[in-house]
C-alpha cells in the first residue's frame, strides 16, 4: 500500500464497507491519522475553487487537512451515493465522523429496517426466534418494546408496520421516540409512551426540552398518545402519557391491517396511513432525533408487527 498515490487509496477504500474502512483506518497512521489528508484531485479542485472567489491555496489546505484518508474516502462514497433528499436528511453534526454517517447512512436508506431491539425480555420475542423484521408479543399482559435503532435526524422518512391482531384485545401501539444510547433491552417491561426513560437516551436529551419524547398510535381506540417529556417536571410532578384526538383516527377492529407512517421532520409532522390510504396527521411540532417503536401487551391474544419500507 505503501506505493499507492492517496488517490488510490480512497479509491479502493470507497469498495469497503464503513466497518473495513474503520479496521484500516486503525490500521497506522497513514490511512487513520488527521493530517496530510486530502487527496491530491480534490485539493486542486478546492483551490481552483478558492482562487476564483478570492482566497488563496493556504486557506483551503488549513480547512481541509483535518480528516483522514479513510474519511476522506467516507465522504467520497456519500458524496457519490447520496441523493439531495438523502443528505438533507441526514445532516452531519459538528466534527461527526465521516464513516459514522456513512454507516448510518446505509442502515437508514440501504439496509431493510428491522426491531434492532427488543425491551420487556419476558413479554416480546422475534418471529421463529431470529427474524428481526417481525416480532410478537407473549402472553403475559405487560407491554414490551420493539425498537428500530435507525436515527431520524431531518428530513422525510416512511415506515410500515403489518399488524395481526386480536381487535377485542389491546391492539398495538406504534410511532416514534427519541433513540436510545445506553442498555435498555434489561428493562422488564416497556412502554415508551408511559415511562421515564430518559436515563436511556441521547447525551443531548436536555436540549430537546419543550418538545415531544415520544408520540404513538393507539390502534385500537385511533387516538394519539402524546409524551411530551420522559423525565419528570423539576416540581417533583409526573409527566403523564396525554392520550389525545386527532383529524382522521378511526378505531381498529380488523384482525389484519398495515399502518404507515411518515415523519417529515423539515416541517416537524407525522402522517398516519391505514391499508394506504392516508388518514390524516398525527402530530405536529416535532424536532430533534427520533427512531420508530411498537410497543404490544398480549392477554391471551395474537398481536404482533412486521416492519417495513
Amino acid at each position: 500500500m505503501e506505493t499507492f498515490t492517496d488517490d488510490t487509496v480512497v479509491a479502493l477504500a470507497s469498495f469497503l464497507s464503513p466497518c473495513d474502512m474503520l479496521s484500516l483506518a486503525l490500521s497506522c497512521k497513514r490511512f487513520g491519522h488527521k493530517h496530510g489528508t486530502t487527496t491530491s484531485r480534490s485539493r486542486r479542485l478546492a483551490e481552483r475553487e478558492a482562487r476564483k472567489s478570492g482566497g488563496s491555496g493556504r486557506e483551503v489546505r488549513q480547512k481541509t487537512e483535518s480528516i483522514s484518508l479513510m474519511e476522506v474516502a467516507a465522504r467520497t462514497v456519500l458524496q457519490n451515493k447520496c441523493t439531495d433528499e438523502e443528505k438533507n436528511a441526514l445532516p452531519r453534526q459538528g466534527d461527526e465522523s465521516w464513516i459514522s454517517i456513512y454507516q448510518e447512512f446505509l442502515k437508514l436508506f440501504r439496509f431493510p429496517l428491522q426491531f434492532d431491539k427488543l425491551v420487556g425480555v419476558n413479554n416480546i420475542e422475534y418471529v421463529e426466534g431470529s427474524d428481526k423484521t417481525r416480532a410478537y408479543s407473549k402472553a403475559t399482559g405487560n407491554h414490551g418494546s420493539a425498537i428500530s435503532s435507525n436515527i431520524m435526524r431531518a428530513g422525510k422518512h416512511s415506515v410500515s408496520f403489518q399488524v395481526i391482531d386480536d381487535p377485542t384485545k389491546y391492539g398495538i401501539q406504534c410511532g416514534v421516540m427519541r433513540p436510545t444510547t445506553k442498555d435498555i433491552t434489561s428493562l422488564t417491561e416497556c412502554y415508551a409512551a408511559a415511562q421515564d426513560l430518559s436515563s436511556f437516551s441521547l447525551k443531548v436529551y436536555e436540549m430537546f426540552s419543550n418538545n415531544v419524547d415520544c408520540c404513538m398510535l393507539s390502534t385500537s381506540t385511533g387516538k394519539g398518545l402524546l409524551r411530551k417529556r420522559w423525565k419528570n417536571q423539576e416540581d417533583g410532578s409526573l409527566s403523564f402519557c396525554q392520550p389525545y384526538d386527532w383529524d382522521g383516527m378511526e378505531e381498529i377492529h380488523d384482525t389484519s391491517f398495515k399502518i404507515g407512517m411518515v415523519l417529515d421532520l423539515d416541517v416537524g409532522t407525522l402522517d398516519v396511513y391505514k391499508n394506504d390510504r392516508r388518514l390524516g396527521t398525527m402530530a405536529t411540532g416535532l424536532a430533534g432525533e427520533y427512531c420508530w417503536v411498537v410497543s404490544m401487551a398480549r392477554d391471551g391474544s395474537d398481536v404482533s408487527a412486521t416492519i417495513g419500507r
